[in-house]
């Protein structure tokens, strides 16, 4: 865009500049003539006089019939009629023919010169300038396309790492400033490579280690001698320490692009029915207006989704129901209570909670696997707060 820019300027200032030089040509032809008019008619010159002059000025009279060529093939000077006509009632011609000026002086008789110095051949300079001037383009053009190369390739890059993209290298050799910012880009991309590979790394042992004690403490809870209140407290424990496992493992299916869907389409009802049913919460918590619509999902997933979204308006809801409705292909889930702290797009990230209205038990990755799920499906996850109510929505 520069480089198109600065060439645009070039020509312009080029052709200004002919245009400047044609000028003054035209100038000078016009005042030689009307200083050689003064000299002939004004101060009547002898004629030794005159000769020196004409020799001085490279002056040739020319005759009639030689006139009448010029007249009838021959140009204006000054193509501008307002001036020509100004000179011509002063009884001044001036023409243009072969390269050089002719002057036409009518008195008692006409008297006709040509101007021994040739004009100047501006049609060929315009053409060698237009060439020049191109060929000059092409250069600019050549080079600035070398010089944008890399950076088109590390804006290709950068959207293929946003994308989620892994294996990067856009290291670029040189020492120029294009090159400095492609070896920083690569730079931090394989520390951030580094970065995630030992956070999987540390996940896996993680998940791998706890799956094997909540097991065995599920297991061996039965045979454990207490009151059944007791025994279900501790059982809901486990159930809560295998969910959060069950939330590493999608984080992880996130991150890594490796979450594969299941789609099929369902009745929507069944779905609202399976998630509550996953809350252990009573139905008459929720006021729901679904009828028969169905969407298409992957219902073990997409279950997660709504339930964790009921979830979330259970535990921040100030008054009861939570409401659940279905209008215009958009699934809304509507709660009263107090606005969130912080924006809400602070929670959609992960381990961000609000703790200012509760202090339930979380790891704050509830939003953040809801959003990645529904994007993954291609829909869209919404959020307002208005007339104190908190609303989910996901646009199908």
């Amino acid at each position: 865009m520069v480089g198109a820019i600065a060439g645009i300027l070039l020509v312009i200032s080029t052709f200004l500049a002919i245009n400047l030089s044609i000028y003054l040509d035209k100038k000078d032809e016009v005042s030689r003539a009307i200083m050689l008019y003064n000299l002939l008619f004004m101060t009547h010159p002898s004629q030794k006089d005159f000769k020196a002059y004409a020799i001085k000025h490279h002056l040739t009279p020319v005759g009639g019939a030689k006139m009448k060529e010029v007249e009838a093939k021959g140009m204006p000077l000054i193509k501008e009629e307002l001036f020509r006509k100004t000179l011509q009632s002063g009884d001044i011609a001036i023409y243009a023919y072969e390269g050089h000026c002719y002057y036409a002086y009518k008195m008692d008789t006409m008297f006709y010169y040509r101007s021994d110095k040739p004009l100047t051949p501006y049609k060929l300079y315009i053409a060698l300038v237009s060439f020049f001037l191109l060929v000059l383009l092409i250069l600019l053009f050549r080079y600035i396309s070398s010089s944008v190369k890399p950076l088109q390739e590390l804006y290709v890059e950068i959207q293929r790492f946003a994308n989620g993209e892994k294996n990067i290298n856009i290291r670029v050799k040189g020492n120029d400033e294009v090159a400095q910012v492609a070896n920083a880009f690569d730079a931090s991309v394989k520390r951030t490579q580094a970065l995630e590979k030992s956070r999987a790394l540390f996940l896996r042992n993680v998940m791998h280690e706890l799956k094997t004690p909540i097991s065995k403490g599920k297991m061996l809870m039965h045979f454990i001698e207490g009151k059944e209140k007791d025994k279900r407290l501790l059982e809901d424990l486990f159930d809560q320490m295998q969910g959060h496992l069950e939330d590493f493992a999608r984080v992880e299916s996130l991150t890594e692009k490796h979450l594969e869907l299941a789609l099929k389409t369902y009745a929507l009802i069944d779905l609202i029915d399976h998630a509550i049913d996953m809350l252990d919460i009573k139905r008459d918590e929720f006021e729901i207006a679904i009828r028969d619509e169905s969407v298409k999902v992957d219902f073990k997933l997409f279950a997660y989704v709504l339930k964790n979204l009921l979830d979330n308006a259970f535990k921040y809801k100030s008054e009861r129901p939570v409401y659940i409705s279905f209008e215009q292909n958009i699934l809304s889930i509507k709660n009263r209570g107090k606005p969130f702290k912080e924006d809400v797009s602070k929670y959609f990230n992960a381990y961000e909670r609000d703790l200012s209205q509760h202090s339930l038990e979380g790891m704050g990755l509830g939003l953040y696997i809801v959003e990645g799920i529904v994007n993954r499906h291609g829909y869209e996850l919404l959020y307002v707060f208005e007339e104190e109510m908190h609303c989910f929505s996901i646009k199908f």
